[in-house]
Order: structure tokens, then sequence, then C-alpha cells
């Protein structure tokens, strides 16, 4: 019931780069003008792949238990985080806010 195989694709727009699911398949959509100057712009979110992984699995679960809507929304909740004496508003999914591999940033 979880992300169990992957596959690759181009955006046919202008979109930047992207990770999403089709059923139990993670997405990683590559944007149309990296692609064709043929730039590599994953490199920089490697480190972040398992908890890319974690966080659309967590969709497709929600979305198998309760809906597409309710699980797309997952990623509208906004947290508050506190790093160093400084806080910030990031919504649940900014993996650079994140402390584990769930791909969920908890306060």
């Amino acid at each position: 019931m979880t992300i169990n195989d992957f596959a690759f694709a181009c955006s046919a727009d202008n979109s930047p780069s992207y990770f999403t699911y089709e059923k139990e398949t993670m997405m990683i959509i590559v944007s149309k003008e990296n692609e064709t100057a043929n730039k590599n712009d994953f490199k920089k979110i490697e480190p972040f792949m398992e908890s890319l992984i974690s966080h659309e699995s967590i969709h497709v679960v929600i979305k198998n238990l309760e809906s597409g809507d309710i699980s797309n929304s997952l990623d509208d909740i906004e947290v508050i985080v506190t790093i160093k004496d400084r806080k910030f508003q990031v919504t649940v999914n900014n993996m650079l806010f994140a402390n584990d591999s769930s791909g969920l940033v908890i306060p």
C-alpha cells in the first residue's frame, strides 16, 4: 500500500522538477527546460530521497484510507519550527526542516 515503483518523465510545460505519485508509483518529473539543456537538477535533492519516498508513501496510504483530497491537503498544513532560536513557518513537506526520514516536518 506504499510506494513500490518509480517512473521518470519530463514535464510538457515550464514547471520546475517535482515529485508526485500515481497509485503506488513515485513519479519523478524533470523540468522541460533542464532536460533540453541536459542539466541534472536532482543532484541537490539526492540526500532527501529517503524522505521524499516516505512522504509520497504517506500520501498513498492516506489516499487509500480516506481520499485523494485529504491526501493532497497534507501538503497545505503549515507548522512553526524553531531552529537556533529562530522561528520558521513552513509546510509539513519542506524537507530542509525535517529531522528524520519520515518526509514530514514536525515541530
